[in-house]
């Protein structure tokens, strides 16, 4: 469909979560329809994302607005980028760097701050909505996105709120002073997108526990995938890659397991660490590639130091001691219980090993993972909090990669495509109850035992299952059906 004029709003960047990704690849889809399409979000490097040929910045009072550059678009449609003004201060869900502004979660902002932040939003919203008349809106997140949107639309256009995870899960539902910003803009919405069944019943839930019924306006809107730019390396290309991160790993002999995502505790990553010493005893060429950044970067890498010393009853008290390494309630402790025997032979596994095969990339742009993705053998998920979908896993999935995820709340879906796939239900045996590191110790090397994860073949095969089964294409199509449904323009 083309020709229709939506209005995305998403508040934060395009790059550093998985709902950025979303947006971004939305957006892009849109675009590449040939719609005209306003963006609006606080992303500072808008001239580096190709179908964005516009750029304007509300100025203080977010009234008007100035053009910051305009080029000729690239594709059949339009994107412009609209940044309105915060005043230097961004609320958010979880902790963690903005840079250029002061990020503070929700939960732990002041009345008067919240208060702020909503008013720029809405003036600012109602200022694009004046110059450029959206078809319908998309707004992101549970709070304040479909809030602020409901109220500077003031019934002028249709909205659909997709709920990414974070801001139900993180701030919500742990503060009572949103619940009515996010009752609010949830029940002004034409319908409301879960990315996975599981958050669908969660958001249906919450909204039944708050007096709102949503029972017939929660439909699934999963991600798509990039499979242009998500997609098998060859050899060649492959040893480039994965000399880019470490000239440690030999790309013929070495296994490659990759992490992508925020560094907290809620991904699970720590328990990943503590299983690579029990996994290089059956797999003594394993890497494990960390990729983006978090407060838990520095004690997992204490962490990482420790064991690599030989100090495994250290490392075992850090898990304990330090929040950011915590332990989740139904995945058992990240360091598991060892006789004397196991304890030694765990240790002589890590020591002086260990610390050289654990590789810390930062944050990395889609462009730069995609290549990582497209040369790991394995991409992990461990997630030990919900998680409203796997997008990591998917477009990992895309690159060729096997994934391997906690099987739980939305990443169960990525767990469930592969497994029926290939008929392997250990691709489904991470669940809650189980003994996460120990569970993940067995499960990966077993993987890896019985896939040939570096063949062409096989690659390819998880290349065409992301691409059949995930498309932006058809996750735009449904927006232009719940938000225009029988009255949808311009031109199919």
């Amino acid at each position: 469909m083309s020709g229709v004029r939506i209005a995305i709003v998403h508040g934060y960047f395009l790059g550093d979560s998985g709902s950025a990704v979303y947006v971004r690849e939305l957006a892009r889809e849109f675009t590449r329809q040939g719609n005209e399409v306003t963006l609006v979000c606080q992303e500072p490097g808008a001239p580096g994302y190709w179908f964005i040929d516009s750029f304007y910045e509300l100025d203080e009072q977010n009234s008007g607005m100035s053009a910051v550059f305009e080029r000729e678009p690239l594709s059949a449609g339009s994107c412009r980028l609209v940044r309105p003004d915060l005043g230097g201060r961004l609320l958010t869900y979880v902790a963690g760097p903005f840079p250029g502004y002061q990020a503070v979660p929700f939960q732990d902002a002041p009345d008067e701050w919240i208060e702020d932040y909503v008013d720029s939003n809405v003036r600012a919203l109602a200022a694009v909505f004046s110059r450029w008349q959206p078809d319908f809106v998309q707004a992101n997140h549970a709070i304040m996105q479909p809030y602020v949107v409901n109220e500077a639309l003031a019934g002028a256009a249709p909205y659909v709120s997709t709920i990414h995870g974070s801001a139900l899960n993180f701030s919500v539902k742990a503060d009572q002073r949103l619940l009515p910003y996010a009752l609010a803009g949830l029940s002004g919405s034409r319908a409301v997108g879960a990315l996975s069944e599981t958050s669908r019943d969660d958001v249906v839930d919450f909204a039944a526990r708050h007096g709102l019924d949503l029972e017939g306006r929660v439909v699934l809107l999963p991600p798509g995938v990039d499979t242009g730019l998500m997609r098998p390396l060859g050899r060649t290309e492959r040893a480039v890659a994965l000399k880019v991160v470490s000239a440690a790993i030999d790309p013929e002999r070495d296994d490659v397991a990759l992490f992508a995502g925020r560094l907290l505790w809620t991904k699970g990553i720590q328990y990943a660490v503590a299983a690579m010493p029990l996994m290089l005893a059956r797999r003594p060429h394993l890497h494990l590639v960390v990729v983006g950044d978090g407060p838990m970067e520095e004690p997992l890498r204490k962490m990482i130091n420790l064991l690599d010393a030989g100090s495994l009853e250290e490392a075992r008290r850090l898990t304990l001691s330090d929040e950011r390494l915590r332990a989740g309630d139904d995945f058992g402790p990240v360091m598991p219980e060892m006789d004397a025997g196991e304890a030694e032979s765990y240790a002589c596994s890590a020591r002086g090993n260990l610390a050289v095969r654990v590789h810390f990339t930062g944050h990395l742009s889609h462009e730069r993972l995609a290549p990582i993705y497209g040369a790991a053998d394995i991409s992990l998920a461990v997630s030990i909090f919900p998680e409203a979908f796997a997008l990591v896993s998917i477009e990992a999935m895309a690159g060729g990669a096997l994934p391997v995820v906690t099987y739980q709340t939305g990443l169960r879906e990525a767990a469930d495509t592969v497994a029926a796939a290939l008929a392997d239900a250990s691709l489904r045996s991470l669940a809650p109850g189980v003994g996460l590191t120990r569970a993940l110790a067995d499960l990966m090397p077993d993987l890896l035992d019985r896939y040939e994860t570096k063949e062409d073949a096989f690659r390819r095969r998880l290349h065409e299952l992301a691409e059949c089964r995930f498309s932006w294409g058809n996750v735009a199509s449904r927006y232009f059906d719940l938000a225009l449904g029988s009255n949808r323009g311009g031109n199919d």
